[in-house]
């Protein structure tokens, strides 16, 4: 996996601290108006840092490393900063919890804003031999990082008194106030109504803000109180429930918290064997079976006609709830999800939820489901064939997905026809956009996608090129590299096998970007001033930063808004991507460079400008760009600075300069290092401060971490030392939330 290989390689890129010199003409290779800005400290304790997350202005960035600086404890595990930007410079400090209040972390994440830390683990008291709680804390990231500015938001114990007991979070509304969070080992017990319950047992922790009663109470329940169904267990989203790897929890948390969407199966069966259902958890209080016909009235869920329904897979909400997507087939002698359809293949619904007619402006706990529409409905009634959705738009109004079925109109096929445009054909993988608001609806055709050489789905299509591969990771499976823009999602920005304009000839993938107003489709990973043959050149191919659907242990809010992957700005206007193709003359080291392709004023196309300097030694990875376009962040071992001069991986911010905000740039005296030097440093001196494009700003740094420890004996595979100083078994939840970095949807730096 990529983000092992990313680890791997901080730590590689630490280990011989090499002086170099910046590359000459480096900054010739930048897009006009943007400057290089070291963002990581020039002092990193010997290591390297990689994963940075965005602000939407991008004058914050986070960022973890091996390394402890800034204060940060000394250990031997991935710590997290978070470095600001000022008139002085780029600053930083530690994102984490002091040892002192965590000890063992399970979840660290933060807001979209990166003003709020989040972190879940055990306290340090807790290993003097007394029972450790289970802490949630938070700190808003303006604050120094001292015990006293973290707020002691739930203190837990699990009922069986094992202080192996952890939590982990699943979701959360932006602000932290709602969260669903579930325990490793997943059957141990927090409440003592869990007691019996099936699993895996997840659960909703309010805060509390804003003067609401704080509460702790299992999420899969009936209206009663009960278990929905012995034996079963829910998952958020649909997690645990999801073929094919593919578990997405896309705004299964609205963004007040008062929703929370989960499936759960209704049968003691196992999961592989029993029918699961979407459901609704309303304000904490109550439970509201989504997936279900509106004339099958029950007061009491799962619903009695529950088992004889298709199983239904959760897609994806709008931000606010009132729209949730999901896929289900038509079992025969089911009655119908919605009137008159008989489509018994795989079909896309949207339920509305809302307060009913005789309820206008109900409580939260009062929201129903108030209508049920079958988007992928078929004008002359052939089956829609649903393969899976690519993105939802943040406010619901778009849902772009993939299906067999030809959803087209006679009269829109005649219209496709009249204007040279390519048709859906039944059998391929047909990538469809549907559009509902204001009360009227459509469905547009985008495009036929690739499921291997000249084959689109089940039938033959040239445009898939000869021995090339399959993009059936845009609608299933873990990593997505398909993006929305704006809360409509006006555009879809995606990456392809598929030559879908005239422009593409090279049998590698491209990006491209979609635009549901006009229907205008155009390939972004073109060659920079038509350089490479105008990017079709070669094989190598073109990629955006893979977003993560979703997991059992990595669903956090920073991967929830893709604060580490967003590769488009709000506006569409300006998209970043990674292509070892030497699109660039300036491109010259055949490894993974960066790209920026920028729309021009008045409808003019796009240009192509490399952005990482195209000639060091290593790859560049973990490329994100800040809503708001001004600032590229990226990992490199290059020194595109003069002050880089370690050799280590050091994160940048290709910044889109204004008048007045450039930074020095001199060149800093070059020492090149001399024997246990060349190691990188055994303690943390203070550094020396030097001007550059960004230094730190003055007092940044200098507070040396105490001295790191002679290194204990290494524990055996599946095991790690814990603060206490023994070996302890790794839980499951704590190594997949470490290995997730290509999904950035944590900011973890566990410790112990």
């Amino acid at each position: 996996m990529r983000i092992s290989r990313s680890r791997t390689r901080v730590a590689l890129a630490g280990a011989v601290a090499i002086a170099v010199l910046s590359l000459p003409g480096a900054s010739a290779a930048l897009p006009s108006g943007r400057v290089y800005e070291l963002v990581s400290p020039v002092f990193k304790g010997g290591f390297g840092a990689v994963g940075p997350m965005t602000s939407p202005d991008g004058d914050e960035a986070t960022f973890y490393s091996p390394g402890s600086f800034a204060g940060a404890p000394a250990g031997p595990e991935l710590l997290d900063y978070i470095a600001r930007r000022s008139s002085a410079g780029w600053s930083t400090s530690p994102l984490m919890a002091p040892v002192s209040l965590v000890a063992v972390s399970s979840t660290e994440d933060v807001s979209p804003s990166l003003q709020t830390v989040l972190e879940i683990g055990h306290q340090g008291a807790g290993f003097d031999g007394k029972l450790p709680t289970i802490d949630v804390l938070t700190r808003p990231t303006q604050l120094p990082d001292v015990a006293s500015n973290w707020e002691l938001a739930a203190e837990l114990e699990s009922l069986n008194n094992d202080p192996r007991v952890g939590l982990h979070e699943l979701g959360s509304d932006p602000s932290f106030c709602h969260l669903v969070v579930g325990p490793e080992p997943e059957d141990a017990l927090l409440l003592p109504e869990a007691v019996g319950d099936p699993d895996p047992v997840l659960y909703i922790l309010n805060r509390g803000c804003g003067g609401a009663p704080k509460s702790f109470a299992l999420l899969g329940v009936t209206n009663k109180g009960g278990p929905l169904a012995s034996g079963c267990g829910v998952g958020l989203g649909n997690i645990a429930y999801a073929v094919n790897g593919g578990d997405n929890t896309f705004n299964a948390v609205s963004e007040d918290g008062s929703e929370v969407f989960f499936t759960s199966c209704t049968s003691g069966q196992a999961k592989s064997e029993s029918p699961h259902q979407l459901f609704l958890r309303a304000a904490g209080s109550r439970t509201v079976e989504v997936s279900r016909p509106l004339a099958e009235a029950c007061a009491e869920v799962p619903c009695p006609q529950a088992l004889k329904r298709g199983t239904a897979e959760y897609q994806g909400a709008s931000a606010a709830g009132t729209r949730v997507f999901f896929t289900a087939p038509l079992e025969s002698g089911q009655m119908p999800l919605v009137p008159g359809d008989a489509d018994a293949s795989n079909n896309l619904y949207m339920a509305a939820v809302g307060c009913p007619a005789s309820k206008q402006g109900c409580a939260a706990a009062e929201r129903e489901v108030t209508s049920l529409t079958e988007v992928s409905h078929d004008p002359n009634g052939g089956p829609a064939n649903v393969f899976g959705v690519a993105r939802v738009a943040p406010d619901g109004a778009r849902v772009y997905f993939v299906a067999g079925g030809d959803l087209l109109s006679t009269a829109q096929m005649h219209a496709l026809e009249s204007e040279g445009r390519p048709l859906p054909r039944a059998g391929a993988d047909n990538l469809y956009v549907y559009t509902g608001e204001g009360g009227v609806s459509s469905i547009e055709f985008v495009a036929d996608l690739c499921a291997g050489s000249e084959q689109s789905g089940g039938v033959k299509d040239i445009r898939c090129p000869i021995g090339i591969g399959s993009d059936a990771d845009l609608w299933s499976g873990p990593l997505v590299e398909a993006q929305t823009v704006g809360a409509d999602g006006r555009f879809l920005v995606f990456a392809t096998y598929a030559q879908l304009t005239a422009d593409d000839t090279n049998a590698a993938r491209d990006v491209y970007r979609y635009d549901a107003q006009t229907g205008a489709l155009v390939r972004v990973s073109t060659g920079e001033g038509g350089h490479d043959a105008n990017g079709n050149g070669g094989a190598l191919g073109s990629s955006l930063t893979a977003s993560r659907r979703g997991d059992s242990s990595s669903t956090t809010v920073a991967l929830q808004y893709e604060l580490g992957t967003r590769a488009v700005t709000e506006d569409g206007s300006r998209i970043v991507f990674v292509s070892a193709e030497p699109l660039s003359l300036k491109a010259s080291n055949g490894l993974a460079n960066v790209y920026e392709w920028h729309e021009q004023p008045g409808g003019g196309g796009g240009e192509v400008a490399l952005v990482s300097a195209g000639s060091g030694p290593s790859p560049v990875q973990d490329v994100v760009i800040s809503p708001n376009g001004l600032s590229v962040f990226f990992d490199t071992s290059d020194g595109l600075v003069p002050q880089d001069t370690d050799g280590a991986n050091d994160v940048y911010d290709a910044r889109l300069d204004a008048p007045g905000e450039a930074f020095s740039t001199a060149l800093a005296e070059q020492r090149p290092c001399e024997g246990d030097a060349c190691q990188g440093p055994l303690t943390n001196p203070a550094p020396l401060l030097v001007p550059g494009s960004v230094p730190q700003a003055p007092g940044e740094n200098l507070t040396p971490s105490a001295p790191k420890k002679s290194k204990p004996k290494k524990c055996k595979s599946g095991y790690r030392r814990a603060a206490h100083g023994k070996c302890v078994k790794v839980k499951r939840a704590q190594r997949a939330a470490k290995g997730h970095r290509n999904g950035r949807g944590s900011t973890s730096g566990k410790r112990g």
